[in-house]
């Protein structure tokens, strides 16, 4: 199941339909919408976590002291209705939250697709803890997600001091929901928002809350700088997420970023000194906090970064393509923009690469182009890439482009390619 999010004339774009898969990839000429529809994104899945989802249509049994409920398209399509309808009446206040000033919209609306072959089943059961002298009840909500009819995940809770079954129910679908807008459980699932200027705010993220004014910024961006100012290391991270790291550590940073008190400090690997992050260099500063969405205490399972690329050399651009595709094959949602010509290719090539691949064709290409298997998309893990393109006249259109198989190209970004094309011929002229 994936959610989708739709809007119409919402600034200067006219409309945009974004799939909110594994990786996507924003990419088109500045003041185009990109970083606009993004922070929408964050702030309406936001929005959306605390939404209280409707329990009819829930389907009930109690088996044997068990109680099930059952999720399916019916109900899925009665959220659908209801997240729409909430929407519609909240939206220029959702708009304001977000962005703290009023900015036009027609419409914005969502539609779960993949329902007709989804479904969720939980199993609530009861029990009572002995802890400080009383009796308590608690919960054991066994939440598991089928498609096509087969479990392919499973998520276990446990609540404390809950009224009767009917709050449990409720616990429970809410439960189904986090999952189905994160992919997790979303006690456990956080995201986070890297902006463009993340270089300038890192510096001073520790003065904009002095005094107790928050200035007029964005939600996303206060977000951000809320995250920098509580972050602290995870000393107990998964295999996967030390493995993001030592990557990130090895073929980009080329040393180690640490937190020393609330101070930031970066060293080489060449056993160098130290030095505090305000005097490393500014592809440091930009990777930073790609380092703290990993290894912070509080876990990021959805990561949006404006202008990726940032004072990335366009080798270091292709070591980031891999960087992010790795991150989204350990379960995280990515959301990147780019006006960068190199990243969008290198990714491009990972995209084909991992088409080949899924046909059993590219195992010996890889080694040659120096690639593993973990720099290609897992199969169960889906990218969609969507182009913003000035029409002239002060709005926006946004196209999904279409992955073109036959012949293998990939994804034809056709703003690079003008481009390329016009220096080309440039070129040309000057030498002829």
């Amino acid at each position: 199941m994936t959610l989708r999010l739709m809007v119409r004339h919402f600034g200067r774009v006219e409309s945009a339909d974004i799939s909110l898969n594994n990786l996507v990839v924003f990419v088109g000429n500045n003041n185009s919408g990109k970083t606009l529809v993004m922070q929408l994104i964050y702030g309406i899945r936001k929005e959306l976590c605390d939404f209280l989802i409707p329990i009819s249509r829930v389907k009930k049994s109690d088996l044997n002291g068990q109680f099930l409920i059952r999720c399916d398209e019916e109900w899925f399509k009665e959220v659908e209705s209801r997240v729409n309808e909430y929407l519609a009446e909240n939206k220029l206040r959702i708009i304001e939250d977000i962005f703290g000033i009023p900015i036009s919209i027609d419409e914005i609306k969502v539609a779960l697709d993949g329902m007709e072959s989804t479904y969720f089943v939980s199993s609530i059961s009861e029990c009572r803890n002995r802890g400080m002298g009383e009796q308590e009840k608690e919960i054991n909500i066994d939440t598991r997600q089928y498609e096509c009819g087969e479990n392919i995940r499973s998520f276990e809770n446990k609540l404390v001091g809950y009224g009767d079954m009917d709050d449990a129910v409720k616990a429970a679908l809410q439960i189904i929901w986090g999952i189905i807008l994160s992919e997790n459980n979303s006690s456990n699932s956080e995201q986070l928002f890297l902006p463009a200027s993340r270089s300038g705010l890192q510096l001073m993220y520790k003065h904009y809350f002095a005094g107790g004014t928050e200035g007029n910024m964005v939600m996303p961006i206060k977000d951000f700088l809320r995250f920098l100012q509580l972050y602290s290391e995870n000393g107990q991270l998964g295999e996967s997420r030390r493995a993001l790291l030592e990557f990130g550590e090895e073929y980009l940073l080329q040393g180690k970023v640490f937190q020393k008190g609330d101070e930031t400090f970066y060293i080489d690997n060449h056993g160098g000194k130290a030095v505090s992050l305000h005097i490393a260099s500014s592809m440091i500063h930009e990777l930073t906090p790609f380092v703290k969405a990993l290894n912070a205490t509080k876990r990021i399972d959805w990561l949006y970064c404006d202008e990726v690329e940032n004072s990335l050399h366009p080798l270091m651009q292709g070591e980031m393509a891999r960087w992010l595709i790795r991150m989204v094959n350990t379960g995280m949602h990515v959301i990147v923009s780019s006006h960068s010509d190199t990243m969008a290719s290198r990714l491009n090539n990972l995209f084909m690469l991992t088409w080949l691949n899924r046909r059993k064709a590219g195992y010996q290409m890889l080694s040659e182009l120096g690639l593993k298997a973990a720099d290609l998309l897992h199969p169960n893990m889906k990218a969609d890439v969507y182009e913003f393109r000035n029409e002239g006249r002060g709005t926006t259109v946004v196209e999904k482009l279409e992955f073109i198989s036959h012949p293998l190209m990939g994804y034809d970004f056709q703003l690079f390619g003008d481009n390329l094309d016009k220096l080309y011929n440039e070129a040309e002229k000057i030498t002829r």
